[in-house]
């Protein structure tokens, strides 16, 4: 509420002037669509693949102790160098996976990934649910593992599919789990900065630019009050998805 900035040592109140500035810039529309987006394809991407791997992780497959080490390891990767990676993977134009599809003749599935204004957000998505669905897959091996094994058992003695287990054993049993994955992603989802910044820089333009990318750019250009104006804006939005989510999920849980 101030119009502190890096141009003047004297700071002054200004209400929410800063806030008004905002809501007329432009690019916060698209950053706002962006982040909500952002959030919503990971979070998708990070409980449906997770909790596939974590059913079939959790069977009696020999190799599952090696194979869940495979499937957590870019958890531990640092963000920078995720994205180093993707820029090589994605680049439209040297990138390995259009090289590749270059060379199988598939030269219409080569499309500009990080390049496409239409396709940068979500490529920056793609990316994080390669590097998180590991922490995810973890929390949901650890939820499966503690479900007892009686409730199988009567499963089975009643005759009841896989399908049928999995919808009426494992999956409510498993909403705690559930609840965390889902909102610790959104969460991070609505506050990326790194994923989108490491590997498009809100661009091509501004197409994949997002609430954080946009703090960070107005913090650089000095303007100090209006990016903290900006993060107020984000938290305040955060809380209004995240607290009727949590309520909604708590009541779906169910006691194991």
């Amino acid at each position: 509420m101030t119009d502190w900035s890096a141009a003047s040592s004297v700071i002054n109140f200004v209400g929410f002037d800063q806030f008004i500035e905002v809501s007329k810039n432009p690019d916060f529309g698209l950053a706002m669509k962006n982040t909500f987006l952002y959030a919503l394809v990971t979070t998708i991407g990070k409980i449906v693949f997770p909790l596939m791997l974590a059913v079939l992780l959790t069977k009696g497959i020999r190799t599952r102790n090696a194979l869940r080490a495979v499937y957590f390891s870019p958890a531990i990767l640092n963000i920078v160098a995720v994205g180093l990676i993707f820029q090589g993977l994605m680049n439209p134009h040297t990138g390995f996976v259009n090289q590749t599809l270059r060379y199988l003749n598939l030269d219409f599935l080569a499309l500009g990934w990080i390049g496409d204004p239409n396709l940068s957000i979500y490529s920056a998505g793609l990316m994080e649910i390669w590097r998180a669905s590991g922490i995810t897959m973890a929390i949901f091996i650890a939820g499966i593992q503690n479900i007892s094994s009686e409730y199988y058992e009567a499963a089975d003695i009643d005759g009841a599919s896989r399908w049928m287990k999995f919808t009426r054993i494992t999956l409510p049993l498993l909403m705690p789990a559930i609840t965390i994955n889902v909102m610790l992603s959104v969460i991070y989802g609505a506050r990326m900065f790194e994923g989108v910044y490491f590997l498009t820089q809100g661009g091509p333009g501004n197409s994949s630019e997002v609430m954080m990318t946009m703090v960070y750019k107005y913090m650089g250009q000095g303007l100090y009050a209006y990016s903290t104006a900006l993060n107020l804006i984000l938290v305040v939005l955060i809380l209004v998805v995240s607290m009727p989510l949590l309520s909604y999920l708590k009541k779906k849980e169910v006691e194991g």
